[in-house]
């Protein structure tokens, strides 16, 4: 094409396509899905910001290791046989600090035992970075001179 045929079809041009002055969404305005997006995750930060304490309770058990009350229940027949069930987590308050107080004889039908769980290395690296942050892994190496270690001089 040469230049001629150019300028007639910027001539013969009807309007379409191309910029049009006030076409499109607003500058800096956000498109319906964004918004949504946006919506769902303040609600989500609500919702942690209103169990802070619970959240840094269980990581704070994470991080130092989980101590568990165990019990098994000791069934006698009529007949004299004796059958253990299986151990259960004892859950109820009451009867965790009963145990710890001593209330429980060892002579009963329930046999207690506590059992402790591993702390948890990253719930303590989350923890330390959120309070004094996150530890870099960069390292800078310079030589007796001062000068950084690898670097050519140019």
């Amino acid at each position: 094409m040469d230049n001629n045929n150019l300028e007639n079809l910027k001539e013969v041009s009807n309007g379409h396509g191309g910029k049009r002055e006030g076409a499109g969404r607003a500058k800096g305005s956000m498109n319906k899905a964004t918004k949504e997006q946006k919506i769902v995750e303040a609600e989500f930060k609500q919702r942690v910001l209103a169990s802070m304490d619970e959240l840094i309770n269980s990581q704070m058990n994470l991080a130092q290791g989980c101590q568990m009350l165990f019990k098994i229940h000791t069934e006698t027949d009529s007949k004299g046989k004796t059958t253990r069930n299986k151990p259960e987590l004892v859950t109820c308050q009451d009867e965790i600090e009963g145990y710890l107080a001593g209330d429980y004889e060892t002579d009963t039908e329930d046999y207690y035992f506590i059992t402790t769980e591993k702390p948890d290395n990253k719930a303590l690296d989350s923890l330390i970075d959120r309070v004094f942050g996150k530890a870099t892994n960069k390292m800078e190496l310079s030589g007796k001179d001062g000068k950084e270690i690898g670097r050519k001089e140019k």
